[in-house]
């Protein structure tokens, strides 16, 4: 007799098919979940799958395609669920374009992540969202809805801030903060226990800078979880605006502020479209370092 017994919501095949078979139509899948007892006890696996609309601009064409989502996870059955926290699902993404014959395409892009849920921010992206345990934050990954390249990874709790750069066509742009601790510290900041936080410029669907964050502690990423997460251009006063207006015909040097505590800052002046590292102003025990794109 197996051990496996099946729950079944919803279809009886986990996978996704196409109903209609060639007229590309419609797409269906299931929910699911299922018990499975090995000699480290009872499991549940659920799997849930989602359909999103979504609609995005690339290479000066807008595209409408179809966000199907598939979360799996995998959690110990016992008299103490909440030691579930830290158990990290896998998240499966595939992007179908729509065409003008009112037929799903071929995908465009697939790509699976660690991760517990899927936000869509269309058209800026979707949002795979991994839960933190313990002390951790949660970690938000952006992902390109043209590519599901990742475009900045930040923390639960941290405000993007944006500015505009004015020409033709004017241009936007958006900073995001990662900061230690959540479940992602290793994929975003390395085995380096210095790095303790990111700083990432993205603006048209493309990763403009990565600068990693290091700090000269012991235990420098429990210490970096002490940190403020307000972040912001620096104005006259003492609060920061979330975002700012760029004229090439007015000369300018914004400077983005991170306020670490009440006495401690960080401060990356904005020069030619990019944050300028050299000549930042940092509190002591802090370095920070240019990474490639």
């Amino acid at each position: 007799m197996t051990n496996r017994i099946l729950l079944l919501v919803g279809l009886l095949c986990a996978a996704t098919v196409f109903a209609a078979g060639a007229d590309r139509k419609s797409i269906s899948g299931n929910a699911e979940a299922t018990l499975q007892k090995d000699r480290n006890g009872l499991y549940l696996t659920t799997h849930s799958k989602s359909f999103q609309l979504a609609q995005f601009a690339y290479k000066g064409h807008t595209n409408t395609v179809l966000v199907e989502g598939d979360v799996v996870h995998r959690l110990l059955v016992s008299e103490d669920l909440g030691a579930n926290g830290d158990e990290t699902g896998k998240v499966k993404l595939t992007i179908r374009p729509i065409d003008s014959n009112g037929q799903f395409d071929a995908p465009m892009a697939v790509r699976e992540v660690p991760g517990d849920e899927i936000k869509l921010e269309s058209p800026a992206g979707v949002d795979v969202i991994t839960y933190g345990c313990c002390q951790e934050s949660d970690a938000e990954t952006e992902l390109s809805l043209a590519s599901l390249k990742t475009l900045y990874v930040r923390s639960s709790g941290t405000n993007l801030v944006t500015y505009t750069r004015l020409g033709k066509p004017a241009v936007g742009r958006l900073i995001a903060v990662y900061l230690a601790m959540t479940p992602a510290d290793e994929a975003v900041l390395g085995s380096d226990q210095s790095a303790v936080a990111m700083i990432t410029l993205e603006g048209e669907g493309e990763v403009l800078q990565r600068i990693r964050v290091l700090l000269r502690a012991d235990k420098p990423r429990e210490a970096a979880m002490g940190w403020s997460a307000e972040i912001g251009w620096k104005t006259g006063s003492s609060t920061l605006d979330n975002h700012t207006v760029i004229d090439p015909a007015k000369p300018s040097r914004p400077v983005l502020a991170w306020k670490i505590d009440e006495t401690q800052r960080i401060e990356l002046p904005l020069t030619n479209d990019r944050l300028d590292v050299a000549v930042a102003k940092l509190p002591a025990g802090v370095s920070l370092k240019l990474l490639p794109n």
